[in-house]
C-alpha cells in the first residue's frame, strides 16, 4: 500500500470517530431540547424537581462525549491529514466547541445545568406572581456560576466575552461597548423627531383583543403563507415565545396570545423565521456541528428579517389584512398599519417597536456586563432596571413583571445572548437592502404574497452553508461589507419618516 493511500484510510477512520461522535452529541442534544420544549409547553408544575435531574443527566452525558479523549486524539491527527473545504469548517466548529467544553469540568456542567433548570421553574412562577424575591436566590446561584465559567474559559479583555464567544464567535464586548454606544445615540436621535410630530402626538394605541382560538388560527394561515407545509411544523403557546428545531422535518414554535392580535402576529412571524431557518439547513449535515447556523446573531436576523423588514412592511401588510378582517373585526388598513408599527416607549422588549427594540437590549446589555465583572449584584438588579427604564424610555415599571423578570434568559443562564439580539437586527437590514438589490421588484412578489424568491434568496445566501463560516464573513460574502449600524438607521429614517412625517 502506499504512503497516500495509507494516509488517506488513517484520515478516513479519524473523521469516521468525529462524525460519530458528532451525531451522537446532537442526538442527546436535541433529546434536551425536546425536554426544554416540553418543560415550557405541557409539562406538570410539579415535574420540575425531576425534570432539572434529567438536564442534568444529559448535560453530563453530552459533556462526557465532547471531551473524550478518543474524539480529542482524532481531531489533533485528521488535522495533520489533506483536508477539503468543507472538513476544514467542520474541524474549525468541533474544534472549538471541545476546546470549550474540555475547559468546564464535568460537575460544573450538572451544576450549571441543575440550576438553569431550577431557575427557569422559579423565574415562571416569579413572573406569575410578580415577586422577584421568589427567583432571586436561583439567580444568584446561577450568576454565581456564570462568574465561575468566565474563569474556566478565560478570554483575553473582559470576562463578559468569554461567555459573548458562545452566542457570537470573534465578537467581543469591548467591540459591542462602541457599536452599542453609537446606535444608543442615533436611536435617541431618531425617537426625538418623531416624538415632535403631531402624528406622534395625536397617535393611540388600539388593543385588537378577540378570543384565542381565533388567533391561533391566524398564527397557522401565517406560517402557512411563509411556505410551511403543515407535516413539518406545530404551533404551542408558551409564556415566552420560542422556536426550536429538532430535524429537517421537525421544528416547534410557540407564541403568546394575551396580549392581542398585534403582538401575537409579531412573535408568531418572529418564531416562524427562526424556523423556517432550521428547515433549510442543509440536510446533508443534519448529524454534525455544520448543521447550524453561524451565530445566535446571524440566526436572530432570519427572525427580524421576516417580523419587520417583511411581515410589518406595508405591502405584506396589503396582501394579509383581508385574512385579518376574516376572523377579526378590523375595518380600517390605515390604522392596523400604524398600530403595527407604532413608535412608542414600552416596557416589554419582545412587545417593542424596532426602535425602542435595541434600546432594551442595550440595557441589558449593560446590566449583564455589571452582573458578570461584580460591579452589580443580583438584589440590586429590580432597582438599576426601573432606573434605566426612566432614564432610556421615561417610563416607569410599576412591578417586577413588566420589568426585571420579563424575559426568560436569565433563568436559563443565557449571559451574553442578549446582544445577539441586536447584531440580528443590525445585520436583518443589511440583507434587506441586498435583497432589493438584487431582486429591485420584489415588493410586487410581496404584495401579491408570492414569497417563494425570497425564500429561496434566504436559501442560497445564508440557509445552504449552515455553520460552515464565521458570521461577519457571511454577511460580508452577501452584503459586500460586514456589520454596519448603518444600514439600519438608514432603514429606520426611511420607514418611519413616511410613517409619521418627520423630515
Amino acid at each position: 500500500m502506499s504512503e497516500i493511500d495509507n494516509n488517506s484510510k488513517n484520515k478516513q477512520k479519524y473523521l469516521d470517530i468525529i462524525e460519530r461522535y458528532q451525531k451522537e452529541i446532537i442526538l442527546l442534544s436535541r433529546t434536551s431540547s425536546l425536554l426544554d420544549w416540553d418543560q415550557q409547553t405541557y409539562m406538570p408544575k410539579k415535574s420540575a424537581k425531576s425534570r432539572a435531574e434529567q438536564k442534568s443527566f444529559l448535560s453530563k452525558l453530552i459533556h462526557e462525549k465532547i471531551t473524550s479523549e478518543e474524539l480529542f486524539q482524532a481531531i489533533l491527527n485528521v488535522k495533520k491529514e489533506g483536508l477539503s473545504e468543507r472538513e476544514k469548517a467542520m474541524m474549525r466548529k468541533i474544534d472549538k466547541e471541545v476546546k470549550r467544553a474540555k475547559q468546564l469540568p464535568k460537575e460544573f456542567v450538572e451544576e450549571l445545568s441543575r440550576a438553569s433548570s431550577l431557575g427557569f421553574s422559579a423565574w415562571q412562577e416569579a413572573k406569575q406572581k410578580s415577586d422577584f424575591g421568589i427567583f432571586k436566590d436561583y439567580l444568584k446561584k446561577i450568576v454565581e456560576l456564570k462568574r465561575k465559567e468566565t474563569k474556566y474559559i478565560g478570554l483575553p479583555g473582559h470576562p463578559y466575552n468569554s461567555l459573548l464567544e458562545e452566542y457570537e464567535e470573534e465578537m467581543t464586548a469591548e467591540k459591542l461597548k462602541s457599536i452599542f454606544e453609537d446606535l444608543k445615540n442615533e436611536l435617541i436621535g431618531l425617537l426625538k423627531k418623531i416624538e415632535a410630530t403631531d402624528t406622534y402626538k395625536n397617535q393611540k394605541k388600539e388593543k385588537y383583543n378577540f378570543d384565542e382560538k381565533s388567533q391561533l388560527e391566524l398564527s397557522k394561515e401565517l406560517i402557512k403563507v411563509m411556505g410551511f407545509s403543515e407535516d413539518v411544523f406545530r404551533i404551542d403557546l408558551s409564556e415566552h415565545p420560542f422556536s426550536i428545531g429538532f430535524s429537517p422535518g421537525d421544528v416547534r414554535i410557540t407564541t403568546n396570545i394575551k396580549k392581542g392580535v398585534t403582538d401575537n402576529f409579531s412573535s408568531t412571524i418572529h418564531e416562524a423565521g427562526h424556523a423556517l431557518y432550521n428547515l433549510n439547513m442543509p440536510e446533508e449535515e443534519e448529524f454534525n456541528f455544520l448543521y447550524d447556523s453561524p451565530s445566535y446573531g446571524m440566526h436572530e436576523s432570519q427572525s427580524r428579517f421576516w417580523e419587520n423588514m417583511i411581515g410589518k412592511g406595508k405591502a405584506f401588510q396589503q396582501y394579509f389584512f383581508p385574512k385579518i378582517q376574516e376572523r377579526f373585526d378590523i375595518e380600517d388598513f390605515d390604522k392596523w398599519y400604524h398600530n403595527l408599527n407604532l413608535i412608542e416607549p414600552g416596557k416589554i422588549r419582545i412587545e417593542s417597536d424596532e426602535i425602542h427594540y435595541c434600546l432594551h437590549i442595550i440595557l441589558r446589555f449593560e446590566l449583564e456586563l455589571g452582573l458578570i465583572e461584580g460591579s452589580i449584584e443580583v438584589e440590586d438588579l429590580p432597582k438599576l432596571w426601573n432606573k434605566k427604564m426612566k432614564e432610556y424610555f421615561n417610563v416607569e415599571i410599576k412591578n417586577d413583571s413588566e420589568g426585571v423578570l420579563q424575559d426568560v434568559h436569565w433563568s436559563s443562564g443565557n449571559f451574553g445572548y442578549f446582544p445577539t439580539y441586536a447584531i440580528g437586527t443590525i445585520y436583518s437590514s443589511q440583507l434587506y437592502k441586498q435583497l432589493k438589490k438584487e431582486i429591485p421588484n420584489i415588493e410586487g412578489d410581496i404584495f401579491e404574497g408570492n414569497f417563494e424568491r425570497i425564500s429561496a434568496w434566504l436559501k442560497e445566501k445564508i440557509h445552504k452553508h449552515g455553520a460552515r463560516y464565521v458570521a461577519e464573513d457571511l454577511i460580508k460574502s452577501v452584503c459586500e461589507e460586514g456589520m454596519n449600524p448603518r444600514v439600519f438607521i438608514e432603514y429606520l429614517n426611511k420607514k418611519y419618516q413616511k410613517i409619521y412625517n418627520f423630515t
